[in-house]
């Protein structure tokens, strides 16, 4: 007679649709890997003879891709969270006096910066769209997202601007990043 041993209940993991930020970063992804095969490939075909025009279109097009995964990225995880303080006084979201930006600085210590509760709804905008800290507080100081097309402390890339109007077209180049990003062809 032989003993039966108990079967063990296997965990399994719970499946989930991928959010749209997370569908975008995932074609964004897949997108710079075929890029990189290709470019591969092609330097291996032409025994790395590519003219230093399409090697400067490529190094702006791989780095614009990186560029916008690093933009998904820290909108998945902002890198700022929005609190809402209120005076005991009036505990109502109506009556809100003051707004909170809490994040934690390099050595790991947590900042907050006053802000005029009336920025709460460009400020949410910008978390989500994965501006930088920077960015962020530019946005508080000035009551707008401003736009530059070259590089200018505070302000956002007018290709994010394009890249935004587009709806996040993967196959969209934002013709304002060449500007922006001044790549030097060695």
């Amino acid at each position: 007679m032989t003993a039966r041993r108990p079967r063990r209940a296997t965990n399994t993991l719970v499946r989930r649709q991928a959010t749209p930020k997370e569908r975008q970063l995932i074609h964004l992804l897949a997108n710079l890997g075929c890029s990189l095969v290709r470019y591969g490939m092609e330097h291996a075909k032409t025994k790395g003879i590519i003219s230093a025009c399409e090697r400067k279109q490529l190094a702006e097009w791989h780095y614009l891709r990186l560029q916008q995964i690093r933009r998904v990225e820290r909108s998945l995880e902002p890198p700022v969270t929005l609190k809402r303080v209120y005076f005991k006084s009036e505990l109502s979201p109506r009556n809100l006096k003051s707004l909170k930006l809490l994040w934690i600085d390099e050595e790991g210590k947590s900042r907050v910066k006053r802000v005029d509760p009336e920025l709460d709804e460009i400020l949410s905008e910008t978390l989500d769209k994965g501006d930088t800290l920077k960015q962020i507080f530019h946005t508080a100081e000035v009551g707008e997202r401003q736009f530059a097309r070259t590089v200018e402390k505070g302000k956002v890339p007018l290709w994010v601007q394009e890249w935004e109007d587009s709806n996040y077209d993967i196959d969209f180049f934002p013709p304002a990043f060449s500007a922006w990003v001044n790549l030097v062809d060695d």
